[in-house]
């Protein structure tokens, strides 16, 4: 009769065991995940520091700044890396979610189309210095930094030159265009003096130059609209430009309105 009471107590005792267990698997199971997450976060500050005294530091804080915020890239310039908290990385991001990894594993020319930019290409696959495990955690931090500040786009811009000119730093016009406006002779035209003529210095002079002299002379800020909202269809008959489109998606009209005020006042 002991044996059967002491039986029927382990059963018991292993049910609710069981039961316990099943009821609280799912939060082990979310905290297993935040550590891995934040495991992953981690190591992608590790690969993003410029450190060299480490074998897994790639050394993108050297451009970019300790916290990703951008700034002069050393040895060129006139050359700012972009800040990598911008909320358009966020919106490119809606868009194609593989967009920072692209940059990061095949470098600035994703971003540019430019074959000599800057930005190398990092991925191992392509001759980079940097294993899958490292690219996907540097791409798992700067998409963390862009997303904790998507909702800053939904903040109206003003429209005034200020604010036009930081969403020209935040949007990546500053990547190609450089930070003094004078972009890259040959490849990208210099905006110096765009508040009195277009750019000048296109390498491809667009199939529909002469209509965007004339839209420039007939009301500026409608040339901008068209050329930054999309340059190949407006202006060039569908054939790429080398200047990407800025749909709605990732510069909004207050922030558009803003950058034509800014290149407005560009004038030599």
């Amino acid at each position: 009769m002991r044996i059967k009471t002491l039986g029927v107590l382990v059963v018991g005792a292993l049910a609710l065991f069981t039961m316990l267990y099943w009821l609280t698997d799912s939060a082990r199971l979310s905290t297993r995940q935040t550590s891995a997450v934040q495991a992953q976060l981690d190591f992608g500050k590790e690969v993003f520091a410029n450190n060299p005294s480490d074998p897994s530091a790639a050394g993108c804080a050297r451009c970019h700044g300790d916290d990703g915020m951008g700034g002069p890239v050393p040895g060129q310039p006139g050359l700012n890396a972009p800040n990598l908290h911008s909320p358009s990385i966020a919106a490119k991001l809606k868009i194609n979610p593989d967009y920072v990894h692209l940059v990061v594993s095949y470098g600035g020319i994703v971003v540019s189309g430019n074959p000599s930019s800057v930005m190398p290409a990092w991925s191992s696959e392509v001759g980079g210095p940097l294993t899958v495990q490292q690219i996907d955690s540097v791409v798992a931090l700067v998409t963390s930094w862009a997303e904790a500040n998507a909702g800053a786009s939904s903040t109206p811009a003003p429209n005034t030159a200020e604010a036009g000119k930081q969403v020209y730093n935040s949007v990546g016009c500053v990547s190609c265009h450089q930070a003094d406006l004078g972009g890259v002779p040959g490849t990208f035209p210099s905006l110096q003096n765009v508040g009195n003529e277009i750019g000048t210095g296109l390498p491809n002079p667009p199939s529909g130059l002469d209509k965007m002299k004339s839209d420039y002379a007939s009301d500026p800020a409608t040339f901008f609209t068209n050329w930054i909202r999309d340059s190949s269809n407006n202006y060039n008959g569908g054939t790429a430009t080398g200047m990407p489109a800025f749909p709605e998606s990732q510069v909004t009209n207050d922030q558009l309105q803003a950058l034509i005020t800014f290149l407005l006042t560009q004038k030599q």
